[in-house]
């Protein structure tokens, strides 16, 4: 390592260090804070401070984590919990026994008899060592009554020769000590805040059975959207062809001309029906995939959108047909609640290949310069643009193309039944960030 690394690394470690020595007052007074509720927790008064409590040291020890995982670039595999909205009385003791609420009291404990220390000893020693080093030399100006104090009297050459080594022993010591504190302290903060395997594997578990039971229920949409579209499509049209044939049949044993226009309309009737075939087909698994892969489809679709839209497919690789379905929908999905909801004037669309850890994930992202205010409601609760919610039947965001689901959430639906996620990062005024994480393996 270079002298200009090493000190780069180590001004890194000093910024991390007195970071969190600036975040020890927030830690501090959420500690007095939960020792002046705990007596009043058994009466049943103090429950009533519980959310705002756990809210409070939820997002501070969720800032440690960010800043400890960013500092270290490790990876988070989980989502911590969302504090929101009334509760019972029953739901708050049992927040406050959960583990999450364990592990966050255990790091506030930690962080607030360590962090101060760390960044106390960051300051410390590199500025005495330097104050040692600088001052010595300046003993003979002192008056012999009152001479230079440091851990020393200074009254000789031989005592600010002690001093400097001092000074540099100091140095030194900062120099070893600041990225081994840097390390013990982001290291103690994601272990402590991580859960335990167990429950990492039962987070996992838990994870897996939502994503089965919607993987499930979308399954169950999907056959009953495609009876509906043959019953009530190509059915009732197929049905049609066969009373135009039979009125056809009838007038040709009296008049041949007259059997003409009902074979015609046959004929369209059947054209209808065959249309009607090839698009419930397309629905479940687009023949375009097929012919021109991934990127290919989506380019068609980018080229039908009404926004001016840019692809980029840069490290796109083939994925299993499923995901690349999914994929495909996910951007129909987007594009077209974009253009329905978003005011944009450009949508940019990305579609490449991810490697996280040793698992490949399809990543499919699209920005739009709109109005921004999208958000993703929960089963049932369609999300909106510009903060107005709508339903479907005041205009809300357009169906999804494969009638699996209904806008965003329809998308958030879709990932989720792959294992996946959707990301999406829309202030009001915009723009808006959309990013669908589709695992390859799944």
């Amino acid at each position: 390592m270079t002298i200009r690394a090493g000190l780069e690394s180590r001004f890194r470690d000093a910024a991390f260090l007195l970071r969190e020595g600036g975040y020890w007052l927030a830690s501090l007074g959420m500690l007095v804070a939960g020792i002046v509720l705990l007596p009043f927790l058994p009466l049943g008064v103090g429950l009533y401070a519980v959310p705002g409590l756990l809210g409070t040291l939820n997002l501070l020890a969720a800032r440690a984590q960010g800043r400890a995982a960013g500092f270290t670039s490790a990876v988070i595999p989980f989502d911590r919990r969302h504090l929101a909205g009334k509760h019972s009385f029953g739901e708050l003791a049992a927040m406050v026994s959960a583990s999450e609420t364990r592990r966050d009291v255990s790091w506030l404990l930690f962080h607030a008899a360590s962090a101060l220390l760390a960044a106390v000893l960051t300051l410390a020693l590199p500025l005495g060592g330097v104050l040692y080093v600088l001052a010595a030399p300046f003993w003979p100006l002192f008056p012999p009554d009152a001479p230079l104090e440091l851990t020393i009297p200074v009254r000789s050459w031989t005592d600010a020769g002690l001093m400097i080594l001092l000074g540099l022993a100091y140095v030194a010591g900062a120099w070893m000590l600041v990225p081994w504190l840097a390390r013990r302290l982001s290291g103690a903060t994601l272990a402590i805040l991580s859960p335990r395997r167990y429950a990492d594997l039962a987070r996992r578990i838990s994870d897996l059975s939502a994503a089965r039971a919607s993987a499930l229920a979308a399954h169950a949409a999907e056959l009953r959207r495609i009876e509906r579209e043959l019953h009530d499509g190509a059915q009732n049209r197929l049905v049609g062809v066969v009373m135009m044939l039979g009125l056809a049949q009838r007038a040709a044993e009296t008049d041949p001309a007259a059997a003409v226009p009902f074979i015609g309309r046959a004929q369209d009737a059947a054209s209808e029906a065959l249309a009607g075939l090839r698009a419930a087909v397309h629905d479940i698994y687009p023949p375009v995939l097929d012919e021109l892969g991934l990127g290919g489809a989506a380019s068609a679709l980018t080229s039908r959108s009404p926004i001016p839209c840019s692809l980029n497919i840069t490290g796109l690789q083939r994925a299993p047909a499923a995901v690349e379905a999914a994929a495909y929908f996910v951007l129909a999905e987007a594009l077209t609640n974009a253009a329905k909801h978003s005011g944009a004037d450009r949508i940019d669309v990305v579609l490449r290949t991810e490697t996280a850890g040793r698992e490949e994930i399809l990543v499919v992202q699209v920005d739009d310069d709109g109005d921004g205010g999208a958000r993703v409601g929960a089963a049932g609760d369609l999300p909106s643009r510009g903060g107005a919610s709508r339903d479907a039947a005041s205009g809300g965001d357009e169906p999804a193309s494969d009638g699996s689901g209904t806008g965003l959430a329809g998308i958030a639906r879709r990932a989720a039944a792959f294992g996946g996620q959707l990301i999406l990062t829309s202030p009001p005024g915009g723009p808006t960030h959309l990013r669908v994480e589709l695992p390859c393996a799944f």
